[in-house]
Parts: structure tokens; C-alpha cells; sequence
């Protein structure tokens, strides 16, 4: 393969293993000693392409990674054409993203920012740890895929406590339609209203340019109202976010076609229509996609709380999440309703609409009245019919059970395929409350595993 400043990508051996060796011009010397230099720091992460070693020669420097059979691009652009398309389908687009979040997470607590998130820098390659399963009472091996972040030749590492860098002409980076916004604004001459009316200035001779592969240096101004413009880890989950609805819509982009992305980045004009035929599903993933790509840097989210959001859940912690939520308020004040109820009541008619009981099967409306009376135009009464049926399950009779369906998974989606919207907002009902979500029963779903 090909790269960036006369790299060329060849298949080699290290040490009686198959290694993708990479050769670098070292009139790039110090490009290519940084890269080296960030890869060894960087690569004990199971979602971060792994180094082994460097070697010069002549006019060359060597550097042998680990081997991966294809990239995101291949996948999704050659589809069920390529070779090793049977790997794609060993993952949901769910795990696809979190392992790319995973790896940018583990880059930036280390204080380096990628700067090149695209499909062509994601890597596939078969997990290292066999996996095993069960299936009519005989035991499987499965096939897995690990997703790795690789290419760190325009990667910045932050200095001391700095949280953000100059963006210069020397070490702006990037690739075009995959930048974000602050990194293409400094092209913009501001209008005297302070509108960017000059916008379409900042788009020339695109369309002479490979889009899968060509990668800029250089955004021109250096400046931002007369202050040197600093970037943040920010550009990256910019980039990922364009990168997730890329997997999800099976090679789309949110900003458009390649001649048109970058005057819409600058814009913030985007579509992600593609997501609206996925349920809950879609609701949930073009929630996070808008967040991602926001065109002020600072509302985007960090890496850990995109791997956090509701996303990524499964089924069972889903299911938990909403029962603890509805004991959580239960305990809260009704008349008047406390502040908290309120909140969780705003917007009700478009969450749950007029009255929730006209989207509930007749069977379970029956069953439901046996019990307590509830409200069907409120939220926490559906809350509260949603966790005592979960709570007094296995006590149904079957004719209810089966048109709830099995718990997590059935049961789960009778309610939010009817309620879609109900999980994204009792979640941010919790989650923008930091006395709430700080609470014992609610902590474990803010902060990742090993970071308690």
C-alpha cells in the first residue's frame, strides 16, 4: 500500500511472524522518528496497532507493525467483493465503534491527539484470543475481530498539562472531508457582521483531489481574532463521529459527497437520514453521532463519555438502567412534584405521547389494572409499569409473558420499540444531574470499567 510522504507498505517477517513493514523517505526524518516515537509509547492497547521494531537504511527507515488483512475502507467499500469481507460480519457496527472510542481513549489519556481519523487509518484484523460457544449443546470456536487506530505519522502529543495546541501551517494535518470544523475556519476571512459569507472561498480545486487518500498539511491562517488558533483532542471525536454514521449507513458521509463535505463541515450542514429506519437503535446512534460532530468543539463529548452512552449498553444493562431510574423516582415528592419530576415529565406527549396505554397491547393493559392504577400520561408511571412487570415476571401467566417477550431482550424492546425515545431521556435526565448520577445505584453506568 501507499501512504503519505513516499510511504510504502509492504509484507514482510519479524521474528517468524508476518509483519506489515513500513518504509518512510528520511528526508520525512523527523516525521518519521515522531511517528516511531509515539507508536512505542502508544501500542499496549488491544485497539492500537502494534509496534515491534525500526531499522534505516540508505535513504529509508523501516518499521515493522502488526500485520491486519484490511481496513474499515476495504470493508465497507468492496463489501461482500472483498477477501476477507466474512470479517465484518463477526461484529455488530456497535462493537466496530466502541473499539475505535476504545483505542482514541487510550491515545488520549495519554495526551496524544490523532489528527487523522478516517476509514483507511482503522485496521480489522482476527482477535488474538480464541473465543468459544454454545449452540444445540455443541461447543463452537467463533471468530472475532479486533478494530486498531493506526498511522501516527500527523499525530500531536500535548505538552506538560496543555490541553490544546497551536494549529499552524506546519502542523495543521488532516485529511479532506474528514477535518474538523476549527481546523478549516482559520481559511474563512471573517465578514464585517462576523458571519462567515466568504465561506465558499475556502473550497478550491477539490475535486482534483483523491478523497480516499489525500491528507493536507496545511489549513492557511495560523491566527483566530489575532490569538495563534489551539485545537483539542476534540478534532478527533469530530472525526469519529463522521467516521461512526460512515459504518452505520454502509459508506455514507454526514456532511455529503467529497466535493461538497468540507464547505458543509464548515457550514454544519448535515444529513444522517440514513439512521431513521433503525428503531431505537438509530434514535440512540444519531444522538451521539449530533454530539460528536457539534460544530463548537467544546459541547463535543470526551472519548469516555461516548463509551458510556447508551449506545454501547446491552440489553440487560439497559433493562437495569431503567428499573433503577423508576425506583429512583419513586422515592421523590409528587405534590407538588419535585424538581426532578419535573424534569422527567418535560416534553412527556413526545416520549411516551398523550396517553402511554394506547401503545401497550390489550393483554398487558389487562393484566396491568389487576395491580394499580396508573397514569398514561406520565412518564414515571410507564417507569413504574415497566419495572413491576420486570420485577414480577416469572409470576405472569404465559399468555402475557409471551406477547412482553423474554427477558432482556424481548421484554426490552416491547417497551422501547413502542417508546423509543424513553431510554435517551430518562438518561440524560440522570446523566446532566451530577448529584444523581453520582449516586450509588446510578455511578456504575458514568464511569467505565477499571476507572471506578
Amino acid at each position: 500500500g501507499y501512504g503519505s510522504h513516499g510511504t510504502i507498505v509492504y509484507k514482510g517477517t519479524f521474528e517468524g511472524r508476518d509483519v506489515a513493514v513500513k518504509r518512510l523517505l528520511l528526508d520525512f526524518y523527523d516525521i518519521a522518528h515522531h511517528e516511531v516515537s509515539l507508536l512505542q509509547e502508544s501500542d499496549d492497547h488491544p485497539n492500537v496497532i502494534r509496534y515491534y521494531c525500526k531499522e534505516q537504511c540508505d535513504r529509508f527507515l523501516y518499521i515493522a507493525l502488526e500485520l491486519c488483512p484490511a481496513s474499515l475502507y476495504d470493508l465497507v467499500e468492496r463489501g461482500s467483493t472483498f477477501q476477507y469481507a466474512d470479517l465484518l460480519t463477526t461484529l455488530h457496527p456497535s462493537k466496530i465503534l466502541y473499539q475505535i472510542v476504545a483505542g482514541l481513549h487510550h491515545l488520549h489519556s495519554m495526551k496524544i491527539v490523532h489528527r487523522d481519523i478516517k476509514p483507511q487509518n482503522i485496521l480489522i484484523a482476527p482477535s488474538k484470543h480464541k473465543k468459544f460457544s454454545k449452540k444445540d449443546g455443541v461447543i463452537q470456536q467463533t471468530s472475532s475481530v479486533r478494530v486498531l487506530i493506526s498511522d501516527f505519522g500527523l499525530c500531536k502529543k500535548l505538552e506538560g498539562d496543555s490541553s490544546s495546541f497551536h494549529n499552524t501551517t506546519n502542523n495543521a494535518g488532516g485529511t479532506i472531508g474528514w477535518r474538523a470544523p476549527e481546523l478549516l475556519s482559520s481559511s474563512v476571512p471573517p465578514s464585517p457582521d462576523g458571519n462567515n459569507n466568504n465561506i465558499e472561498s475556502v473550497w478550491t480545486s477539490v475535486d482534483r483531489l483523491n478523497d480516499n487518500s489525500f491528507t493536507s498539511s496545511s489549513t492557511g491562517s495560523e491566527y483566530d481574532n489575532g490569538q495563534p488558533r489551539r485545537v483539542t483532542k476534540a478534532i478527533d471525536i469530530f472525526s469519529a463521529g463522521c467516521l461512526f454514521y460512515y459504518v452505520l449507513s454502509g459508506g455514507d458521509h454526514p456532511f455529503g459527497d467529497r466535493y461538497s463535505r468540507e464547505i458543509n463541515i464548515l457550514k454544519g450542514v448535515y444529513e444522517l437520514s440514513k439512521l431513521d429506519g433503525m428503531g431505537e437503535e438509530g434514535i440512540e446512534a444519531k444522538d451521539l453521532i449530533m454530539r460528536m460532530i457539534e460544530r463548537d468543539p467544546k459541547k463535543r463529548p470526551k472519548a469516555e463519555i461516548v463509551m458510556l452512552h447508551p449506545y454501547f449498553w446491552s440489553p440487560s444493562k439497559r433493562l437495569g438502567f431503567l428499573q433503577d431510574a423508576s425506583d429512583r423516582f419513586e422515592i421523590e415528592e409528587r405534590d407538588p412534584p419535585s424538581p426532578l419530576l419535573q424534569r422527567l415529565e418535560q416534553g412527556a406527549v413526545d416520549i411516551i405521547g398523550p396517553d402511554w396505554y394506547k401503545r401497550i397491547d390489550r393483554i398487558v393493559v389487562e393484566n396491568l389494572g389487576k395491580y394499580r392504577k396508573y397514569d398514561g400520561s406520565r412518564v414515571r408511571d410507564l417507569l413504574r409499569a415497566l419495572r413491576n412487570k420486570k420485577h414480577h415476571y416469572q409470576d405472569l401467566p404465559d399468555h402475557v409473558k409471551r406477547s412482553l417477550g423474554e427477558i432482556p431482550d424481548g421484554f426490552l424492546f416491547y417497551f422501547t420499540s413502542r417508546f423509543p425515545q424513553l431510554m435517551l431521556h430518562v438518561y440524560y435526565v440522570i446523566a446532566e444531574s451530577e448529584t444523581l448520577k453520582d449516586e450509588s445505584m446510578f455511578r456504575h453506568y458514568f464511569e467505565l470499567p477499571g476507572e471506578v
